[in-house]
């Protein structure tokens, strides 16, 4: 397995650096997926094409508010984690609240019921 990791991690650097579109779309794939499947294990039932769409800022009929700030949440504690990456700051106690602030606040959802 790790043979072949290293194999396809040897192809990828050989096509380095990669198109500026590519990142994009590379970067936006990683972020539907991850939020998705994140939220997915906690009971949110946006599809994968759901997740997708909300995340472009369109809700979808029959879900409820909380599920769709639990898209957009996720992918602003998503954005919040490569900007300290990007200033390359350890990772500090507060700055994990603060990644769990953002993916729990629910507070528009939560005025709703």
């Amino acid at each position: 397995m790790f043979e072949e990791t290293d194999k396809k991690k040897q192809e990828l650097d050989q096509k380095r650096p990669l198109p500026v579109h590519t990142l994009r779309s590379i970067r936006e794939h990683l972020i539907v997926n991850w939020t998705y499947h994140s939220n997915a294990i906690e009971g949110n039932t946006l599809t994968l094409s759901e997740t997708k769409v909300a995340l472009e800022g369109i809700t979808i009929g029959g879900k409820t508010i909380k599920e769709h700030l639990e898209v957009i949440n996720h992918k602003e504690a998503i954005l919040y984690v490569e900007d300290i990456v990007r200033r390359q700051e350890p990772l500090s106690e507060w700055q994990i609240k603060s990644i769990h602030r953002l993916i729990l606040n629910l507070s528009v959802a939560n005025s709703f019921e």
